[in-house]
């Protein structure tokens, strides 16, 4: 799960993501909340190529506002609504899922506690390896209702913007053992996408587990 405000760099991430996976010839599912068109000119510049596994039907795009919003607008219950999910996701057999983000499943889709725990139960039985981004912070006071997809997490990750076109990740939380630095910078190039360029001093990478 990546969090962080506009600009930190998740969508970026999100496509890398898919992207390794598709290189490999795995299918991939995104659920985003850009339109087709802006992911699509996100993914040219960063010198990711979509149009390909888009064609060939290894990359499903879906995006919220016209294949999930109405539907949940209309539905009975949270459950209905991840049901709807899994009903365009799974024929695909991705390997890998990503949510760009998944807010819109916990803003006006009440009530928030069982979507979130629908949502987790079913990125578990998916098998696959999912990627989340919220564009909130996660900190000591936030929302309890999202503690299933936080909980199930395998990293929960923290994207800052800071000056110059530099961009943090910083590690907030971990199953596996820490790596070496658990906050390192980057930038996103044209052409190439991220690229990590800043080496830190040891006294200051950081850790921090809630």
């Amino acid at each position: 799960m990546f969090t962080g405000g506009p600009g930190s760099g998740k969508s970026t991430i999100a496509l890398h993501f898919a992207d390794a996976a598709l290189r490999r010839g795995k299918s991939v599912a995104m659920l985003v909340h850009s339109r087709a068109d802006d992911v699509k000119s996100h993914a040219k510049y960063l010198g990711i190529d979509i149009e390909t596994p888009l064609r060939d039907g290894r990359l499903l795009l879906l995006r919220y506002r016209s294949e999930l919003v109405h539907f949940a607008a209309h539905a009975v219950s949270p459950v209905q609504v991840v049901a709807e999910l899994d009903r365009l996701v799974s024929p695909h057999s991705p390997a890998r899922i990503v949510l760009d983000t998944f807010s819109p499943f916990v803003s006006g889709l009440a009530p928030v506690a069982p979507m979130v725990t629908a949502l987790a139960a079913f990125l578990e039985q998916s098998g696959s390896t999912s990627l989340l981004t919220f564009p909130e912070e996660l900190s000591a006071g936030y929302d309890r209702s999202l503690e299933p997809l936080v909980q199930s997490s395998a990293a929960i990750i923290r994207l800052a913007a800071e000056d110059g076109g530099v961009r943090r990740a910083e590690l907030l939380s971990l199953r596996y053992p820490a790596p070496v630095a658990a906050t390192a910078r980057f930038i996103i190039r044209g052409g190439v996408g991220i690229v990590g360029e800043h080496v830190l001093r040891a006294e200051r990478l950081t850790l921090r587990v809630p």
